[in-house]
């Protein structure tokens, strides 16, 4: 969509990705149709979803001025996410997320940055350089906090938080447009700084799966 030109219709597909993937665990868990490969899938589904087609977005918006220096910049989360993924997936093996938080900023907190920037730009409130100055300025800082060791606590923990995040974000391409999207780059920055205080920056392990549970995963794999 946005290579076509439609970009407000690819940054509207986007938003409707990070909503969906608030409650699609919940929905797997209710239907009893969780498993090692939907949850493999998960990872693939937000790469996509949340790594490159932001990046997409991110090189629409300044490929008028998109040197060989923008073009590294921007490929950064291409691989900040892939090896974020990559080290999530050994260490959910022996580590409870809900319960000592995330190593490393979450994917989605990237997708939502990026997004708000774009209806910022689309709504004419950011000129040429300004644009230019917050792409490429927070995404080597973002891309870093993803393989950061510092612990964020998870986005969906409270519903009092993720609903109303989520009803912003679907809001935003629609109405209050630069309000929320001012709105979610304050929340994504707030989030950024202070969360990482409001939890346990040296967890213990939650202990490893059992020996059967380790079998199992293993001839998955």
């Amino acid at each position: 969509a946005a290579f076509s030109g439609a970009t407000e219709l690819a940054a509207m597909l986007i938003v409707s990705g990070v909503i969906s993937d608030g409650f699609d665990g919940s929905v797997a868990r209710k239907l009893s149709v969780a498993s090692d490969f939907g949850a493999l899938f998960d990872y693939f589904a937000d790469y996509l979803c949340f790594i490159v087609a932001p990046s997409i977005l991110s090189f629409l918006m300044l490929r008028a001025g998109a040197g060989t220096v923008e073009l590294a910049v921007l490929a950064l989360p291409l691989l900040a996410g892939a090896l974020r993924h990559s080290r999530m997936d050994g260490l959910r093996r022996i580590e409870s997320f809900d319960e000592i938080g995330y190593p490393g900023l979450s994917t989605v907190l990237y997708t939502c940055y990026v997004v708000a920037v774009f209806f910022l730009a689309h709504q004419g409130f950011l000129g040429e350089r300004l644009l230019s100055q917050m792409i490429l300025i927070s995404v080597p800082v973002l891309s870093a906090l993803m393989l950061a060791p510092i612990r964020y606590p998870k986005l969906v923990n409270s519903k009092k938080v993720m609903i109303p995040v989520l009803a912003g974000l679907g809001l935003m391409p629609f109405v209050l447009t630069t309000g929320l999207a001012v709105l979610t780059i304050t929340v994504v920055v707030l989030y950024v700084v202070i969360s990482p205080f409001l939890i346990s920056q040296r967890p213990e392990l939650s202990g490893s799966r059992s020996e059967a549970d380790s079998s199992t995963s293993l001839l998955g794999n």
